[in-house]
């Protein structure tokens, strides 16, 4: 794989992508890069604050024009927010400028995961138990066809700790340089 393509990370929220992201992107020596982060920074508002008083369709929009502007940065690993493969062409544009790679979980653990840091996720804090694996479950449902189209589709429920993490990383590395 060439240096200066970007690899683009995608999943669901709690997936880990930003997690292995960091890794992935020390491993390969290149830049690591959050869309949602980026976004704060860029329009000085938390992500859960442009949910809040902008809406969702602001959100999405400023997705998109991050995406555009990312998927020419070389040498980048970009962890993407859960939803940003799935509205306009993004996944395409990621897959015709980098490489893709989809982590992928269940429900339940990303149930797991994600009951753990809810306060942090604007479309999910108010939900608990059955009812936010109900809610995962439908959202995957949606997406997984978008998820589903990424170059290499990493099946992660097993992947637990921190030794997990930096192996899954020292994996993927390892596969994308034979691209």
């Amino acid at each position: 794989m060439d240096r200066n393509t970007p690899v683009f990370i995608v999943g669901y929220m709690g997936a880990g992508k930003s997690t292995l992201g960091r890794k992935l992107a020390l491993l390969m020596e290149r830049e690591f890069i959050d869309t949602d982060l980026f976004i704060e920074n860029r329009f000085r508002k938390s992500v859960s604050d442009i949910f809040a008083q902008e809406g969702e369709a602001i959100f999405r929009s400023r997705e998109k024009f991050v995406i555009e502007e990312l998927s020419s940065f070389p040498n980048a690993v970009i962890a993407t927010g859960g939803g940003l493969p799935c509205y306009y062409d993004n996944m395409a544009l990621m897959k015709s400028s980098g490489v893709t790679i989809y982590l992928q979980l269940s429900a339940p653990v990303l149930a797991e995961r994600i009951e753990l840091c809810k306060r942090t996720r604007p479309t999910v804090r108010h939900l608990s138990g059955e009812a936010l694996l109900q809610h995962i479950s439908a959202a995957l449902e949606e997406r997984v066809a978008y998820y589903e189209q990424a170059e290499l589709i990493i099946s992660c429920d097993e992947v637990k700790s921190d030794q997990d993490e930096a192996l899954l990383a020292q994996d993927i590395a390892s596969r994308l340089s034979l691209l």
